[in-house]
């Protein structure tokens, strides 16, 4: 069975953007600030405890999955085993499973070891169903495996994964932060949906490299570069933090081409690729007090 592609509904999430180039950076970066304040109603939710997966990656690092689960996800819409069968035969699936993908953190085995961990929330009575009907407990395995991978750009054994007997959760589950959702809507109108619906406030966008997407409104951070015109020398990051959060509770990490902006108390995560080589060791920071966001300032390799 071939995994499905992880799309992410952008109804429900607040979208990640690298603006282009034509920006008019000066006449608008103070109207970019302004699309910071989301007013799509949100809500933190704790998952309850459900069961635990052990698997690999292709670098043969042990991972582990906390599958749980909350009454505040809508469920999937309740099929038959043949019905799922032939959805997978589909071109373009009409069926999609609602879920919330945490971010990727370290948690010690039994011997001490750190190791990668996630967190997933699905909707309590679809993960009822998964843990009586085989059929569906797999394939909701499989497209979780898919996700994580997408999230966080790693290849994930899909074969040889166990479930741990007598654990519900390895490490203290996360809070997720999930968008307020007509559950009717949700369950009804799966037309030309993907398999996975990801309810999450970030993602990380690996194909960033070979994507520029367009601005839009009820964004976490912006990005300039420049010049505008010709080879970019800097690049500008604008990331709004929680309201309550200050620079002490925030871990920045810059790699070549990668960003982090992690809060881990506000449950806030960004992690992005950029197409660029960051000069990391010039890389500055201010943070507006009022506006509570953090600029990033990034000179970048000149190609």
């Amino acid at each position: 069975m071939t995994n499905p592609i992880l799309e992410v509904d952008e109804s429900i999430i607040k979208k990640n953007l690298l603006l282009p180039e034509t920006i008019k950076e000066d006449e608008d970066i103070e109207k970019l600030l302004k699309t910071f304040d989301n007013n799509v109603p949100s809500k933190i939710i704790t998952p309850n405890p459900g069961l635990v997966i052990k698997t690999k990656t292709d670098n043969n690092e042990k991972i582990f999955i906390n599958i749980c689960h909350t009454n505040e996800i809508p469920p999937p819409k309740n099929i038959t085993e043949d019905e799922l069968l032939k959805i997978l035969d589909e071109e373009k699936p009409n069926w999609c499973i609602p879920m919330s993908v945490g971010h990727e953190r370290h948690e010690d085995d039994k011997t001490g070891a750190k190791c990668l961990t996630y967190d997933i929330a699905i909707n309590t009575s679809y993960f009822d169903k998964i843990k009586n009907e085989h059929t569906f407990f797999a394939f909701t395995v499989i497209t979780m495996f898919s996700a994580i991978g997408e999230k966080n750009n790693r290849i994930i054994d899909g074969r040889n994964y166990v479930v741990l007997k007598n654990r519900k959760h390895i490490g203290k589950l996360h809070d997720h932060r999930v968008e307020k959702r007509n559950v009717k809507s949700m369950i009804t109108n799966t037309s030309n949906k993907p398999l996975i619906e990801e309810i999450t406030s970030t993602k990380n966008h690996d194909n960033t490299k070979n994507t520029i997407t367009t601005t839009s409104k009820n964004t976490d951070y912006i990005i300039l570069r420049k010049p505008k015109i010709g080879n970019a020398e800097k690049l500008i990051g604008y990331f709004k933090l929680p309201d309550e959060c200050t620079l002490k509770d925030v871990k920045v990490d810059i790699g070549d081409d990668r960003i982090i902006i992690d809060a881990s108390k506000y449950n806030y995560l960004i992690d992005l690729f950029v197409p660029y080589v960051i000069h990391q060791a010039n890389v500055t920071a201010n943070m507006d007090q009022h506006l509570n966001v953090l600029q990033l300032n990034m000179p970048v390799e000149i190609i």
